[in-house]
């Protein structure tokens, strides 16, 4: 069906007298001006993906001069793609690479020859003598991302060996051994009454009691004489 469309658009191209033709795709709905400006009256819109006669452009690939289904007049190059190296790439960024034609404006015989029966074309001195339109700078070119190396990692410095921390131990004093818990004492065997003091020897206190008095001497009864 592309092969079909390139070959009817090459004959329509050759009826018409166009030496050089080249078919290009319109990039959403655009917009078929009378001049190679947005300032210029809008001839038609053309449809997304529709296929174009890409007659020439500007030296500058801003605009360019297309013919589709009969209508003449030119579009901006940044809605235009065309076919090159298995993709499709925007006019105004390749037509140098696509050997696309360069081609001038000049409104009285452009006018002249595609516009006869149009609303506009009773005001073309006005459009000829009015100042040329500015054209839209083109788009900035994307550049690639610039892929930078990532640095190799920097080796970590070992780390360093720390002193023990030596803290002083309190003194606690030592627990008392617990009994072994599979010997359980004797009931019957009691501690020896001698390593405990007598609860009923109580110590002796002074005697502060003054000192009996000696008895007078008596004279002592005289001697009996043994029984004869």
């Amino acid at each position: 069906m592309k092969r079909l469309s390139l070959l009817l658009a090459g004959l329509v191209a050759i009826l018409y007298g166009s030496s050089v033709w080249a078919a290009a795709y319109t990039q959403g709905a655009v917009h078929l001006r009378a001049g190679p400006s947005s300032d210029y009256p809008l001839v038609t819109t053309i449809p997304p993906n529709a296929l174009l006669n890409l007659n020439g452009c500007l030296d500058d690939w801003t605009w360019c001069d297309v013919d589709w289904e009969g209508n003449r007049g030119w579009v901006y190059g940044n809605y235009l793609y065309y076919d090159y190296q298995s993709r499709r790439v925007p006019v105004i960024e390749f037509g140098a690479q696509l050997g696309i034609g360069i081609v001038a404006f000049s409104l009285g015989d452009y006018w002249g020859r595609y516009y006869a029966g149009r609303p506009w074309y009773g005001r073309r001195d006005y459009w000829m003598h009015r100042p040329m339109p500015p054209r839209r700078p083109p788009p900035p070119r994307p550049r690639p991302p610039v892929v930078r190396p990532n640095p190799p990692p920097r080796p970590r410095p070992p780390p360093r060996p720390r002193p023990p921390v030596t803290r002083p131990t309190p003194d606690r004093p030592n627990p008392p051994p617990r009994p072994n818990p599979g010997t359980r004492p004797n009931p019957g065997t009691r501690p020896d009454p001698g390593s405990r003091p007598n609860p009923g020897t109580r110590p002796t206190r002074p005697d502060t009691r003054p000192a009996p008095k000696p008895a007078p001497d008596r004279p002592s009864a005289p001697d009996r004489p043994p029984n004869q």
